[in-house]
Formats: C-alpha cells, sequence, structure tokens
C-alpha cells in the first residue's frame, strides 16, 4: 500500500472511531441534562440532594466541553482526510506536515475516549470501554501470539440483595465491590470494568496459572468485606469468578472467548459464593 492510501485508512479509521465517541458523549449529555431536570443524577435517581443536583451540573459542563473538542478533532479530521483524497501530492508527501496534524488530532483520543468510555457508578471502564479495549488486545495476542486471559467476577447473591434492599443500597454495594476488586489489579497492562452487574478484567500475557494467581488475589480483597443492608445488618461479600484462556488467531472470534467466560462464571455460581471456574 502506497503511503497516502495508507494515510487514507487511518485517517478514515481514527474519524469512524471518533465518531462513536462523540454518539456516546452527547447520549451522556442528553442523560445528564434530563436527570437534572428530574431533580437527580443518573446514578442517584433516588437522591434529592442538593450535592446531586451540583454534581449533575458539573457533569454536564464537563461533557458539553469534551463534546466540543471531539467536534473540533472531526472538523480537523475532515478537512486531513480532503487534503489527501483531492490529491493534494504536497500535503501527503510532506510526512512531517502530516504528522503534526495527526498528532495534534490524536493527542485527545485518549482523554475522551477516558470520558465517553467511563462508568459513572463506579469509574471504571463501562462496556464500551471494554468492548474497544477487547479488540486491542485481542488483535495484539494474534499479532504475538501471546495468551489472553478473562476473568468475569460475579457478587454472589446479587440479584437478591437488591430485591431485598433496592436499588440505591445495590449501587453502594456495586460501588464498594468495584473498589475493592480494582485493588487486585497490579500490572498497568491488566484492564478492569464493569459490565451490568458484573465486573470483566482482561490480563495480557495470561496463562492458566497467572490466571490462579490474580482469582487468589481477588479472594483475599474481597475476604473480610461486608456491607450493611437496609435493615441494618451486616452482609458478608463473596465472589465468584469464571474466567477464559486462550492464544487468539485472527480467524477466531473473540465473542467465543467472552461467551466462555460468561459460562464459566455460570457453572461457578451453581458451584457455590467464592468459586472460581477456569475454561
Amino acid at each position: 500500500m502506497d503511503p497516502s492510501a495508507q494515510q487514507d485508512d487511518i485517517m478514515h479509521n481514527i474519524q469512524d472511531m471518533i465518531g462513536n465517541l462523540l454518539k456516546n458523549a452527547i447520549e451522556k449529555v442528553q442523560t445528564t441534562e434530563m436527570s437534572t431536570q428530574l431533580g437527580s443524577t443518573p446514578q442517584e435517581a433516588t437522591t434529592d440532594s442538593d450535592t446531586s443536583l451540583l454534581q449533575a451540573q458539573m457533569d454536564i459542563t464537563e461533557i458539553k466541553k469534551v463534546v466540543y473538542t471531539m467536534q473540533r478533532f472531526l472538523d480537523n479530521m475532515s478537512t486531513m482526510i480532503a487534503q489527501l483524497e483531492s490529491g493534494n501530492i504536497q500535503y501527503s508527501q510532506e510526512n512531517d506536515k502530516f504528522l503534526d496534524d495527526y498528532i495534534d488530532t490524536a493527542d485527545n483520543i485518549f482523554e475522551i475516549a477516558a470520558f465517553s468510555m467511563k462508568d459513572s457508578l463506579t469509574g471504571l471502564s463501562n462496556k464500551y470501554g471494554f468492548d474497544n479495549r477487547l479488540v486491542l488486545e485481542w488483535n495484539r495476542a494474534a499479532r504475538d501470539k501471546s495468551s489472553l486471559s478473562l476473568l468475569i467476577i460475579g457478587i454472589d447473591g446479587y440479584t437478591s440483595y437488591k430485591e431485598a434492599n433496592g436499588n440505591q443500597q445495590a449501587d453502594i454495594l456495586i460501588k464498594t465491590a468495584a473498589k475493592t476488586i480494582e485493588q487486585s489489579i497490579m500490572r498497568a497492562t491488566d484492564f478492569i470494568a464493569r459490565l451490568d452487574d458484573d465486573f470483566a478484567i482482561i490480563l495480557s500475557i495470561t496463562d492458566i496459572d497467572g490466571v490462579k494467581i490474580v482469582t487468589d488475589r481477588i479472594f483475599k480483597e474481597v475476604e473480610g468485606l461486608s456491607i450493611t443492608g437496609a435493615d441494618g445488618q451486616e452482609i458478608k461479600v463473596t465472589v465468584s469468578i469464571g474466567a477464559s484462556v486462550q492464544t487468539p488467531s485472527y480467524n477466531e472470534q473473540a465473542a467465543d472467548f467472552i461467551m466462555r467466560a460468561h459460562n464459566a462464571l455460570k457453572k461457578a455460581g451453581e458451584e457455590g459464593p467464592g468459586s472460581v471456574v477456569i475454561n
């Protein structure tokens, strides 16, 4: 592929990614504004405090700032693509100029992406961030022919706890568990996300032995963790873990990898609280 065609592909790929991030951020603006009008934040629908309203207003300001940056980013990307598609030979051949423009626009990607991929309740990555990171790690492992591991962690008895204690108490349980489980992350390359009522950890260059080390660490962090129920009684918190381990190849699907981890968690749940199953 000639340099200009490669540059063109890079620009289109990044433009598509930022377009998706922009859509996600705009949806957050709309959701947060609606919640503010109703007198609560998205995650605190039952709370009617001045603090919650102030936080929601601050969130809107920050989100709008990010959306504006993303819109400007897309404008810059469109200009670069137009230059390349118009056959501006001088622009595409002046590699320094291309790289300068590329770096100027790409500098904001991770900041924008981190905001759009953040779970507002726990501060962890959300499912959107998880999906993007897994694709990255899957392709990297396929290229390097290295092991990739995925842990899906469920809070034992969470559904029953939520039914008995209500949404607000359930959110406190999710936040408490998230903070505790996050402490088990030791490497900068390890990645944790919230997936609805569960948590996921992506472990690059990690085989079954490495998974066992991490799961033992998670159980150790959670050991002794308890939370107060609506009736004032202390409830011991335990988790179960399902894991899948694979050396990916380009002709395999990451969706199967995820499904195996979910199935392993289901089996772990059937074995009883504090269980782990590795596929």
